[in-house]
């Protein structure tokens, strides 16, 4: 008995199968109610550019790698290995950089795009003045 299967048809399996997706499709349509409905109920809508989270991120990182190593040697008699404590700083001073690099880079390009479209004056020729000698 248990190596018998429940053999079904092409016909019951594409039923099957259907009703599965209807399913399907009914639950992602209700998730994306549910989301919507949760997005509605907050009084304000907090989000923060990618950018902006890696300064937090390295800034905060930095900070606390700084107030743990000071308590270790404070309760320990102990310094941090240097070398660790120099690949912190390094790695997210790093990350710092670029992303002020790219800031300014953006900046300077955009007021070069706004400078170039400004002193872009058009002016014609009047017929007088096309025969310039």
């Amino acid at each position: 008995m248990l190596l018998l299967r429940n053999y079904q048809s092409h016909e019951e399996t594409m039923r099957i199968l259907n009703r599965k997706y209807k399913i399907a499709q009914m639950k992602c349509k209700e998730r994306k109610l549910k989301r919507e409905i949760r997005r509605l109920s907050f009084p304000f809508r907090f989000t923060i550019q990618f950018n902006k989270f890696i300064v937090l991120l390295s800034i905060a990182a930095i900070v606390s790698y700084t107030v743990a190593a000071v308590f270790l040697q404070k309760y320990t008699m102990t310094e941090l290995s240097p070398t660790l404590t120099t690949c912190v700083y390094a790695f997210f001073g790093t990350e710092l950089i670029g992303l002020a690099g790219i800031k300014i880079c953006d900046t300077r390009s955009a007021g070069q795009e706004t400078d170039i479209h400004e002193n872009n004056i058009p002016f014609s020729l009047s017929e007088d003045e096309e025969t310039l000698p």
